[in-house]
């Protein structure tokens, strides 16, 4: 297959390669017989496997920049290309882009359409012919979708030149464009928000970040395929069948010399049959389905739904006979074999029979996902469908309108149903939008028909095709499932057999599973294997801005500072009903909070032989504590001292030699667990780039000094050799070699480990709705029941002022949403816990390598799933600072970030027993991750001892004059 026009040579690992203007890296790659682009975590080798920019298994460096897709990335004459190391060294290299010189552009449009796909192109010429302006962008350099894949030049069309399905794709793609819509290529959607009741749309396109504000956003992003994980699917050469034909229909490519196709559908039929006419040599094809003549019943339904592509089926079966493939009915495919590459595939028939062929690529095409996190991400409501996996789809009427007005979903966006369906939609979706902006009010019912007719025919393919779903029958205890963070299903099997890893988030938490670029796409079906499977959205892992890895530089946007937190209202309360009555109806101490100081507080008490419940609303380690950015601080941070400081920066100067016991403390409780809790005391700098600043610093110092704190001001040859890739802007910095950091979402755990282990209940999805005291004693009301409690513990972090009024006291705390950033995992390149004097910043790289980025910059609440998230100016003056002072920070995307509700009070923390209140105490703290354990610690002492060694009067609420 391929041809020479248009030939130019790029440079791959040292080695001269042809390659053709026009193809992407990877298409060059595999016609010089090469698969292998990049190392997964596990060190193995890795190669292209979804063909779409969605798996990050062909990651490369391209002319110094790191972490390229070589599926989406054009080869260009010249070009050098090397294979990238699970852990990229950017020590040295290329911005992957240009910091933005002033604020980001913005564009407006009356409709945005997400997906250059059959769908988006069949909406976009509805609305724009209707009169509306219509943007349509597309992550490929070319429209058409998967299924509309166009030769990207002359020399990739086969000789006898495009097949009708490209012929009628370039029609599309002629008509919409001829309609007056505009076509972008190589856009990357990273982001969506929603301000002043108006969408904003973030993208990325030549390096260069922006926003589009539609007034309607059509979202047509499609699926991408969901092969179930198998022994060896992780090996250079295996792919899905989609990736396979982009090869063949874009570019001309085979992926190698002896290829099999396995699975289950149509879709592997027709690549087989595209593979062998263009002359690769198709080993044989495995279908999971018995063959279609033994269903006579399901395979007349099918003429009758749609003749024409039921015909098509049986021109490529007769395609396959005619070039010799064999079809191999009710056999799937069991694992592949090699090393460093698939050289061996075994199949299993309908009688467990073993049945090997030598290969060096595999095709592998079973259900299909719908690319759902953006109407996710934007709040659009979906239900759960457990149609071969568990996954969400889009509720949606036939026109595509979702739960919110201007929102449509078109296509296998929203749920799987094929090319056809997606189109007829499209037009109804077009029509529709046009209606809603008050530019028509006709209806399509020609698509209406076109849409219920293929409705019925991909029912009744589907029950011809329909298959035993082995789900991970096949998967040993050393097969990968998190392709991204290499966690096999042993790992997974393991730590979901933990009580207290119910749910996905916990086990994504503990096992890192879903943590990777892909953001779960792939393993979080197979996450849900090990649970019960969610029956509800807030049941699966959310989808996070970036939706895809986008170069930190190209968002870095120069914000203004400020001192103190932003504080906000808490979202209202939902408790959830329907839930079983809680099985303890009565304890000596009930903690409400299961965070960081409720697990810490439950823990010293059981240890003391308390019997202590611990409610939440969630679940433990779910909100702020399992939001934290994981710093352990035993300096104040800039905007706790001085003029910007809470209190005149009193309050948290107080706090101080609690903060060193409490990392003290962290440090003892580190050597109780069994789990690498990740605590590093690696000392921290906050640095100085002006002589004001450094005078600022000098002033601090002396306080911290005076509280005990080990922290001086350095100058900046000291400050270079402890921190080299630091900008050369800063003249010195105050150094605390005292401050470290810790993995929040390990540490959490392990409190709970060790307070279950000392006979403390921890209860969670219980809401508490009302606080009765009765006499000393109280009665906790909550959504599953009343519980007695002699004493009640006041942890529930920004929620602690409302569990105080439930209770007819004041508690002063406040919401402050927060939000965190972080990067991809990269070789070690910042070695402290890093600071800045006047900025807001807080930056460390994890003992994985990625680095995390906060510092108290603002999140919003999400107005439909009331929630915190990101605001877009937050995330661009946090990465603006970031990389202002780590330079290198410009060579990295961001593959993450995420807000939770922090505390709001003064500085200092709320401990002790309410003087009005015998037996009500609070536990709270705006520093609670580092003085989590300090706080359990005290709490406790005061409730079983009266007393506790630290001197808290300072902490008392009584200081609020409550």
């Amino acid at each position: 297959m391929g041809s020479t026009e248009e030939a130019i040579t790029i440079r791959f690992d040292g080695r001269d390669l042809p390659a053709r203007a026009g193809e992407t890296i990877a298409a060059a790659l595999f016609a010089n017989g090469l698969n292998t682009t990049c190392r997964g975590k596990d060190g193995a080798p890795r190669g292209p496997f979804c063909g779409m920019g969605v798996c990050h298994d062909c990651l490369v460096t391209v002319d110094g920049r790191a972490s390229q897709r070589a599926c989406l990335v054009k080869a260009a004459a010249g070009m050098i290309v090397a294979s990238q190391p699970a852990i990229p060294d950017v020590s040295t290299g290329t911005d992957l882009a240009a910091v933005p010189r002033a604020a980001l552009p913005e564009e407006e449009v009356d409709i945005l359409v997400i997906g250059a796909g059959p769908g988006g192109l069949s909406a976009a010429e509805v609305a724009a012919r209707g009169g509306a302006s219509v943007l349509v962008v597309d992550e490929r350099p070319m429209p058409g979708g998967q299924y509309f894949k166009q030769p990207a030049s002359s020399g990739s069309a086969p000789p006898e030149g495009p097949d009708a399905q490209a012929r009628a794709g370039a029609a599309l793609i002629t008509a919409a464009s001829e309609a007056g819509a505009e076509l972008r290529g190589d856009t990357l959607l990273w982001g969506a928000f929603r301000e002043d009741e108006r969408l904003v749309i973030g993208y990325l396109r030549e390096g260069r970040a922006g926003y589009v504000r539609p007034r309607i956003l059509v979202i047509a992003t499609g699926a991408f395929e969901q092969p179930r994980p198998f022994p060896g699917w992780t090996l250079p050469g295996v792919m899905t069948t989609g990736a396979a034909q982009t090869l063949v229909r874009s570019y001309g490519v085979a992926p190698g010399e002896r290829i099999l196709v396995a699975g289950n559908g149509p879709l592997n039929l027709q690549v087989a049959a595209e593979l062998a006419r263009g002359g690769a040599h198709v080993v044989a094809v495995a279908e999971a389905a018995p063959a279609p003549w033994t269903r006579p019943g399901e395979a007349m339904a099918l003429m009758r739904a749609e003749p024409s592509l039921a015909v098509a089926g049986l021109r490529q079966l007769a395609t396959l006979k005619r070039h010799g493939v064999p079809v191999l009915w009710r056999a799937r495919l069991a694992r592949v074999e090699g090393e460093g590459r698939a050289r061996r595939a075994v199949l299993v028939g309908a009688k467990g029979e073993e049945r090997p062929f030598a290969v060096d690529a595999v095709c592998i095409g079973e259900r299909f996902a719908p690319a759902n996190e953006l109407p996710r991400l934007l709040g659009c409501a979906h239900t759960v469908s457990a149609d071969g996996f568990p996954h969400l789809e889009v509720m949606r009427d036939d026109t595509g309108a979702t739960s919110l007005a201007d929102i449509f979903v078109v296509g296998e966006a929203g749920a799987f149903g094929g090319a056809h369906i997606a189109m007829a939609q499209g037009r109804l979706t077009g029509a529709e939008s046009l209606r809603r902006l008050g530019r028509g009010t006709g209806d399509d019912q020609a698509a209406r028909r076109r849409l219920g007719r293929h409705r019925r025919f991909q029912k009744a393919l589907w029950r011809l095709f329909a298959a035993e779903e082995p789900g991970l029958a096949d998967a040993d205890n050393n097969t990968i499932l998190c392709r991204c963070e290499a966690v096999t299903r042993a790992a997974l099997q393991e730590t979901a057999a933990e009580a207290s890893a119910g749910d996905l988030a916990t086990l994504k938490r503990l096992t890192r599973a879903g943590m990777g670029r892909c953001q779960g796409r792939y393993c979080t079906p197979r996450l849900a294997a090990f649970l019960m499977p969610p029956k509800e959205e807030a049941g699966f892992l959310a989808p996070q801005m970036p939706l895809r890895p986008v170069p930190l530089a190209a968002l870095a946007v120069e914000k203004p500072e400020w001192g103190g937190h932003k504080r906000v209202l808490l979202p209202p309360s939902q408790p959830r009903t329907g839930l079983p009555p809680l099985d303890v109806t009565a304890a000596d101490t009930v903690i409400v909070g299961a965070g960081i100081a409720g697990l810490s507080t439950a823990l010293f008490l059981a240890r003391a032989g308390r019997e202590v419940v611990v409610l939440d609303r969630g679940r433990p380690n779910g909100q702020a504590s399992g939001g934290n950015a994981g710093s352990l601080h035993a300096q104040l941070l800039s905007f706790d001292h001085g003029a910007r400081a809470e209190g005149g920066g009193s309050p948290a100067a107080r706090t101080l030699p609690l903060q060193l016991q409490s990392i003290s403390l962290w440090q003892e409780l580190a050597r109780e667990t069994t789990r690498d809790i990740e605590v590093k005391i690696t000392g921290g700098l906050m640095m100085a780039e002006t002589e004001e600043q450094l005078a600022f610093l000098v002033g601090k110092t002396l306080i911290e000094r005076a509280q005990g704190v080990d922290c001086d001001v350095i100058d900046a040859a000291t400050l270079r050799r402890l921190e080299p890739a630091l900008d050369e802007r800063f003249i010195g910095a105050a150094y605390c070699p005292q401050e470290g950091k810790i993995n929040p979402l390990v540490a959490t755990q392990a409190v709970l480990d060790l307070a279950l282990a000392a006979g403390a209940k921890v209860v969670s999805d219980t809401e508490v709705t009302g606080i009765e005291a009765d006499g000393s004693d109280y009665h906790v009301r909550t959504n599953r029941g009343t519980i007695h409690a002699g004493r009640i513990v006041n942890a529930a972090g920004a929620f602690a002022g409302e569990i105080g009024r439930m209770a007819g006291i004041t508690v002063p705390v406040f919401g402050a949403p927060l939000q965190m950033i972080v990067t991809e995992a990269v070789a070690p390149l910042v070695s402290h816990l890093v600071a800045h004097a006047d900025r807001h910043l807080t930056l460390k790289q994890a003992a994985n390598g990625n680095v995390i980025i906060g510092g108290g910059w603002t999140a919003g609440l999400d107005p439909v799933h009331r929630r915190p998230r990101p605001l877009r100016a937050s995330l661009e003056g946090n990465l603006w600072v970031a990389q202002h002072v780590v330079p290198a920070l410009r060579r990295l995307n961001v593959i993450r970030s995420w807000a939770a509700m922090n505390i709001n009070i003064d500085g200092a923390p709320i401990l002790g027993e309410h003087p009005a209140r015998p037996g009500f105490f609070n536990a709270v703290t705006s520093n609670g991750y580092t003085l989590g354990p300090m706080v359990g610690r005290i709490t406790a002492d005061l409730i079983t001892r009266g007393r506790t060694d630290q001197d808290v009067a300072a902490f008392s609420i009584a200081r609020f004059g409550t």
